[in-house]
């Protein structure tokens, strides 16, 4: 199938290419487009409405092979994908992105419509009701809260997209690092489904980044980080599942290490310096703003992060394979990285 995924990986990326003016030429005409601000790096008014470019080139490319006769459709329909349930989540999270990028969306409206999304996704078989104990490889059931879990996973994955959405460039390209490596995992646990979904991804990625790269001329906006964030959220649970509904949980937690990282740190950080009321209040703090402040340029930033999420991709691709004292080495590893990080940016650690 080696060729079939190079073909989908090329299509999906002229597409975009050849979406992206379009997309852009619209953003322009009907004014949504990010006027620049305090908060941000970049100076006069980009189109946002990346996230249609993403939803129109990666269909489109699905779309052409079904009708070529490879059977995309068949294939993962027999591997559980349930794709209307899947496109109906996808749909809502674009529609609520493309009406925040145009209007703005109060935060808990965001909150309550992203959560919708995710049950939608729960609903169609995209969840799951174990976990895999990455030091022994047995399963941990989790019982009613499975679902939960699925749910604040696909919420929580979605939201950490947007947050590291702040320079050019830099959630497109964590999203193409950690497509390419699900498309990876995925091929050495034998799930052509998802290596297909997630090589499909990596292209329109590949395609828009011509674009969205610094300087960028469009940006993903909401309607992209958002919708990006949730499809890799769902994407992760579909390549990883090992036996029924089991989920081996620390490759998705390394895969989407940055855009994790940086979810949890801006929490904790809004949290315990201004309170809880103020989880939902943008700021200059985030890990790229920070070392912007160290005296980076942005494109200097961005490849360095880019380098942070190969690397997670690289332990989570180690991670398959390992397990014990392994898997134990790899935790240790990160976390000290981490912390490290952490100190260097200046955040507070203790």
């Amino acid at each position: 199938m080696g060729i079939w995924f190079a073909a989908l990986f090329i299509a999906a990326a002229a597409l975009a290419v050849a979406v992206t003016p379009a997309v852009r030429a619209a953003a322009l005409q009907l004014d949504v487009v990010d006027r620049g601000g305090p908060r941000r790096v970049h100076r006069g008014p980009v189109p946002r409405l990346g996230g249609v470019v993403l939803l129109a080139a990666g269909s489109a490319a699905l779309g052409a092979a079904e009708a070529l006769g490879i059977g995309v459709v068949e294939l993962l329909e027999s591997y559980g994908w349930h794709l209307g349930w899947l496109a109906a989540g996808a749909a809502l999270v674009l529609g609520l992105g493309i009406a925040d990028d145009a209007r703005g969306v109060p935060p808990a409206a965001k909150l309550a419509l992203q959560t919708l999304a995710a049950l939608i996704a729960l609903a169609g078989g995209y969840g799951f009701s174990a976990v895999s104990n990455p030091f022994t490889g047995g399963a941990i059931a989790l019982g009613p809260l499975g679902g939960v879990v699925s749910v604040l996973w696909i919420v929580g994955i979605t939201n950490a997209f947007n947050l590291i959405d702040g320079l050019d460039g830099l959630a497109a390209g964590t999203g193409l690092i950690a497509s390419i490596t699900l498309f990876l995992v995925a091929l050495v646990q034998n799930r052509p489904d998802a290596a297909l979904m997630a090589i499909t991804l990596a292209g329109v990625l590949s395609g828009f980044l011509r674009f969205n790269f610094s300087p960028a001329s469009i940006f993903l906006g909401d309607a992209g980080s958002l919708l990006l964030g949730y499809l890799l959220a769902v994407l992760s649970i579909q390549s990883l599942l090992k036996g029924p509904a089991t989920v081996v949980i620390l490759v998705p937690l390394l895969t989407l290490g940055l855009p994790i990282l940086e979810a949890v740190v801006t929490v904790a950080r809004r949290t315990f310096v201004k309170g809880v009321a103020s989880v939902f209040q943008a700021d200059q703090a985030h890990i790229h703003h920070r070392l912007l402040d160290l005296g980076m340029t942005q494109r200097r930033a961005v490849l360095l992060l880019y380098g942070v999420c190969a690397g997670f991709g690289a332990l989570a691709f180690l991670a398959v394979g390992v397990n014990g004292p392994g898997n134990a080495a790899i935790v240790g590893a990160v976390a000290g990285a981490i912390y490290l990080g952490i100190r260097k940016l200046g955040y507070r650690v203790g």
